[in-house]
């Protein structure tokens, strides 16, 4: 959505009435340039930006900065002679992320005037800082390789209830006061209390649900703490990317949060950084205890009021999320069109890629895609975007079954090769089977 609203900007019209864009998003080496300043490097010890490839898109071409040589089908820049540019958008870059590029990890970006998910505006500042963002996981993939969770328990997190989505609401509240306070005794106070929730709420999962929260606020909790310092924004910048609910709002609250206790730690001990750089086997959470341990301030506690009013707004809010979630699978499985149902059981696929803040876990253990879903394994590959999806998985998170909905276009069967192939509206599935029904509008397919 971002792409497409920042191409509309940018478009004209060629020859044949087809739009081609014309001026780039921003000035990528003015960008680059906020993004190389000295004062990122003073962020965290060790992190050099200069030291990471950055490839960027601006709407016309791909740069590529920080690089010692040149990859296939770049060339020199007329502007720079050691950036490198692609005519168009090079085929790695597809969002903010990070690829491998020939033996090196690089960061990648396309410039965006604003958010896709909150609308938010960004200016150069904005767009060097999420680059920077980017680049942090490559110095976290190289310094700390242990800094990276499973999202893949994401599809297995545990039934929501009202009281779970109240207890992580009180738990943000309390952080969100201890990150705002402007006195010590507050921060800590307001800190203390959300230590406290939260090791309460997370003594009632499992331990591995635990550990991914852990785990998440070490990675992307961090990496964003730092693309918030880059671009000086307030700290409650983009809080509410989710309404809380799991388990979407289990991955929005690591970031938050993980931000939230490293901006807490900046004014509580100023060698936080340090310390965890000597002992990353630690959490964030870790080093809060062991610094508010030491501190006499007593925890800070809500009002009863209050209490009774985010109570009142988490069961209205798990109310209204069941009824949504009710009337939009029915929707699914209401829509017309071909459905293809793949059962993989005995050659189950393995998940590539799926949006974990776009997704609904079902009663049966299937799991909803809104936007895109990604798989394959050795009898073909499947991608689904923008078109919603069920899967079914075993306890090693393969898929076993696949159900889509609404295809307005015939599968393509290809009987003496036992392929079927499906190439619609961003939908690209191409797979070999061992059986196939066809009865009417349903298509059976057994790998």
């Amino acid at each position: 959505m971002i792409m497409l609203a920042t191409f509309l900007l940018c478009m004209g019209k060629t020859a044949l009435g087809q739009e081609e864009p014309i001026a780039p998003v921003a000035d990528v080496f003015k960008v680059m340039e906020l993004a190389s300043d000295s004062k990122i490097d003073k962020l965290w010890p060790g992190f050099r930006v200069s030291e990471i490839p950055v490839l960027v898109y601006d709407s016309l071409n791909t740069y590529l900065f920080n690089s010692r040589k040149a990859a296939e089908g770049f060339v020199r820049s007329d502007i720079d002679q050691e950036v490198y540019v692609y005519n168009g958008q090079y085929p790695l870059v597809r969002g903010n992320s990070i690829v491998r590029l020939g033996d090196n990890w690089t960061a990648t970006s396309i410039l965006s005037t604003f958010s896709r998910r909150t609308g938010e505006k960004y200016d150069l500042k904005d767009m060097a800082g999420i680059i920077v963002h980017e680049q942090f996981h490559i110095f976290q993939r190289t310094h700390h390789p242990g800094w990276l969770q499973n999202d893949g328990l994401l599809l297995r997190y545990p039934d929501e209830t009202a009281e779970a989505l109240l207890l992580r609401r009180m738990e943000k509240e309390a952080f969100k006061r201890a990150v705002v306070s402007s006195e010590r005794k507050n921060i800590a106070g307001w800190a203390k209390m959300a230590r406290q929730l939260r090791e309460d709420r997370l003594g009632l999962v499992a331990h591995e649900f635990a550990h991914y929260e852990n785990e998440l606020q070490l990675s992307e909790g961090l990496s964003d703490y730092i693309e918030k310092r880059a671009r000086d924004l307030d700290p409650l910048n983009a809080s509410n990317i989710t309404n809380g609910i799991a388990p979407a709002g289990i991955r929005d609250l690591g970031y938050v949060e993980g931000r939230w206790m490293a901006m807490t730690l900046d004014r509580l001990s100023a060698d936080w950084k340090l310390h965890l750089e000597r002992n990353d086997s630690l959490f964030l959470e870790d080093i809060l205890k062991a610094v508010l341990d030491e501190s006499p301030v007593p925890k800070r506690d809500f009002e009863t009021w209050e209490i009774d009013t985010m109570k009142a707004a988490a069961e209205a809010d798990f109310s209204e999320w069941q009824a949504r979630k009710k009337a939009e699978i029915e929707k699914f499985f209401d829509t017309p069109g071909y459905r293809i149902e793949i059962r993989s059981s005995d050659n189950p696929f393995i998940i590539r890629l799926f949006e974990p803040l776009e997704m609904e876990i079902l009663d049966d253990g299937g799991v909803y895609h809104r936007v895109i879903f990604s798989a394959g394994n050795e009898s073909g590959n499947l991608r689904i975007m923008n078109h919603p999806c069920i899967t079914w998985f075993n306890d090693v998170y393969r898929i076993t079954r696949l159900m889509i909905n609404g295809l307005k276009q015939v599968p393509e069967i290809i009987e003496d090769e036992k392929k079927l192939i499906i190439k619609e509206n961003g939908i690209s599935i191409e797979i070999n089977y061992s059986g196939l029904n066809i009865d009417k509008d349903l298509y059976i397919v057994d790998l």
